[in-house]
């Protein structure tokens, strides 16, 4: 049986170095389109691919988003103001 002692640090290297990439992509976009970047950002560096599929599906499938009239930013349909500049948002009801 394979013991976690067997592994490699070459491949543990590896391993964290693509975790802190893909946690540093993630929590970069997740800015980007003003999401939760620390949460995301953190949650990037759970596991590998998972992490980033699930980040993925999130943000471009279930939270819908919109720009905002002022500033242009994406700002998600729902919400009532844009959280960047503060103006009141058309919401769709």
């Amino acid at each position: 049986m394979n013991d976690i002692k067997d592994v490699p640090l070459y491949l543990w290297v590896v391993l964290i170095i693509i975790l802190l990439a893909q946690g540093c992509w993630i929590f970069w976009d997740a800015s980007k389109r003003g999401e939760n970047k620390w949460l995301w950002g953190f949650f990037g560096l759970l596991n590998v691919p998972s992490s980033l599929i699930a980040y993925l599906i999130v943000t471009r499938f279930v939270s819908k988003s919109t720009l905002c009239n002022v500033c242009g930013k994406k700002v998600r349909k729902n919400y009532n103001y844009c959280p960047f500049c503060g103006e009141k948002q058309n919401v769709e009801v």
